[in-house]
């Protein structure tokens, strides 16, 4: 029996899910986790002036910090990475030599691990950053294992990516409503009557007010003791009755 069975895909809906919100990778995990021939699995973000960061996987506090304080700078996958050689499925076996293990990252760090081969799902993201999914297997040759995966890695691939573009998109909406609000000499705020207009409910005047301040949803939920998600549900409520379509369009509709 091939580890691609149909209970992996199961877990795809809930990964897609949580597209978007603070527990995606943590989700990648457990992805990784139902891979029964998978016996160790990292995730790590590397940006491109900073050192990487272990985002989920099984945790070895030590060998982690190990790798992200200085041991990365040897990894073989990390030149991958800087050379932005446009490859998506690497195995270490395919960019070493046959002298790997007199390796200096061998010898510092890698023969540590026990990982006997890995591969490296590398998801690049833009010139800043780039997430890399690493895994080895005790009983399954890697290449096997990647052959028999690889339509399963193309969709968290994709998923990843969907989230990492999500997030830049927030991020750029929230800067832009701090410039604007910073930019507005008085308090920014929606009178009541004008909201009227548009059938407003009193909860979500309240929103509208909390966004006009430049606050994030998840900050939002905060004061107003709900869940980030029923805040994302009216600012879509919101949207749809001022018949606007971004954050941006709301400031501008009450900056006048």
């Amino acid at each position: 029996m091939t580890v691609m069975d149909n209970s992996l895909f199961q877990t795809l809906p809930e990964l897609i899910g949580a597209i978007g919100e603070p527990s995606f990778y943590s989700q990648v995990g457990v992805c990784f986790s139902k891979i029964s021939t998978v016996s160790n699995f990292k995730v790590f973000s590397y940006p491109k002036a900073d050192k990487p960061a272990l985002l989920a996987g099984f945790q070895e506090p030590e060998l982690d910090q190990l790798y992200c304080d200085f041991a990365y700078q040897l990894d073989p996958f990390y030149d991958v990475i800087n050379q932005h050689q446009n490859k998506a499925l690497v195995t270490l076996d395919s960019i070493t030599r046959h002298d790997f293990e007199s390796s200096t990252y061998y010898d510092r760090f890698y023969h540590k691990i026990g990982w006997k081969n890995e591969a490296n799902l590398i998801v690049s993201l833009n010139d800043e950053r780039t997430i890399c999914l690493a895994y080895t297997a005790d009983n399954t040759p890697i290449h096997q294992l990647n052959s028999e995966l690889r339509p399963y890695l193309e969709s968290i691939k994709s998923a990843i990516q969907k989230h990492e573009a999500l997030l830049s998109t927030i991020l750029t909406v929230e800067n832009d409503a701090h410039i604007l609000a910073s930019n507005h000499t008085l308090p920014l705020e929606a009178p009541d009557q004008v909201m009227d207009q548009f059938g407003l409910t009193k909860r979500e005047k309240e929103v509208v007010q909390y966004i006009l301040q430049g606050l994030a949803s998840a900050h939002i939920a905060e004061m107003c003791f709900v869940s980030e998600g029923t805040i994302k549900n009216h600012r879509k409520n919101i949207y749809r009755k001022l018949n606007i379509r971004s954050q941006r369009d709301l400031f501008r509709k009450f900056l006048n």
